[in-house]
């Protein structure tokens, strides 16, 4: 196995996919919805911190899965339909590399993507704390710039936005741990979805393999929302069910992965986050 190769294939990957101009609407879609719950949060009685982060991180969650199953789908098949991949696997390269290589950029793309959403996430809950408004102004107008000059001294623009996104996260994080917030929460919501989007990529790009995109698409979020409810459906005793029902239910459980665990209660969160930051 070589690591040259693999890393060659994931940095095609990751470039063909922030290339593309649906990835940068949902991207723009997200960012709106966040900043919506602004606006929504002051419709709620004395939640409004409850109302942002946890309409905030379910719009990461959501958004994270719907790009994970979009380029898990069609990326792969892109090759295949256009024949490149007839190209590159006659080279000196193994198909498990290939696949892992597809893996790893497109991973790196949702990666990306949850950085730059946890950041914009950050500062619209600061915003909602009372953060100072010179720090929450000032912040972002740095990083823009210091995202233009990266473009501009850069031979390679693709390698900006993920170091870019890393340091706009940092930002975003110290911005948000000025003012009283549930900052391990937050971070912890953001690792976890990272979790969930390294499975579902994966079960993508199995049904891609052999499917088409629609198709690739429609199975994947079969087994995601499977995999979202047949534990809790399981769990629940008293639901009214046949028997045989149940057993396909139970069966589902044991075989679909249980993304369930990757957005745990925010109790379960908050408990973690004391034991690990100290009361």
């Amino acid at each position: 196995m070589s690591l040259a190769r693999i890393y060659a294939i994931a940095l095609n990957t990751y470039r063909e996919a922030v290339r593309d101009r649906v990835l940068l609407g949902v991207l723009v879609f997200a960012a709106a919805v966040l900043a919506l719950t602004l606006a929504l949060a002051e419709l709620s009685l004395d939640q409004q911190m409850r109302v942002v982060t946890d309409m905030g991180l379910a719009s990461i969650s959501l958004f994270s899965v719907v790009v994970a199953i979009f380029l898990g789908s069609s990326l792969l098949y892109k090759e295949i339909e256009r024949k490149t991949l007839y190209v590159i696997l006659p080279k000196p390269i193994a198909r498990f590399e290939f696949l892992l290589g597809k893996y790893f950029g497109i991973v790196a793309t949702c990666a990306v993507f949850i950085a730059i959403m946890g950041a914009l996430q950050f500062l619209v809950t600061a915003i909602q704390a009372g953060a100072s408004t010179t720090l929450v102004i000032a912040v972002p107008v740095v990083l823009i710039a210091c995202l233009g000059v990266g473009f501009l001294v850069s031979k390679d623009r693709t390698l900006v936005v993920p170091i870019w996104s890393v340091v706009a996260l940092g930002a975003a994080t110290w911005v948000c741990s000025t003012v009283d917030v549930e900052l391990l929460r937050l971070l912890a919501s953001l690792v976890l979805n990272l979790g969930e989007v390294l499975i579902l990529t994966a079960v993508a790009l199995l049904f891609s393999s052999f499917s088409t995109p629609f198709l690739t698409g429609a199975f994947t979020f079969g087994v995601w929302l499977v995999g979202r409810a047949a534990h809790d459906m399981v769990a629940m005793k008293s639901i009214v069910l046949s028997p045989a029902m149940k057993t396909v239910l139970s069966w589902l459980a044991e075989v679909v992965p249980n993304f369930n665990l990757f957005v745990p209660g925010r109790n379960t969160l908050i408990a973690k986050s004391t034991a690990l930051g100290g009361p």
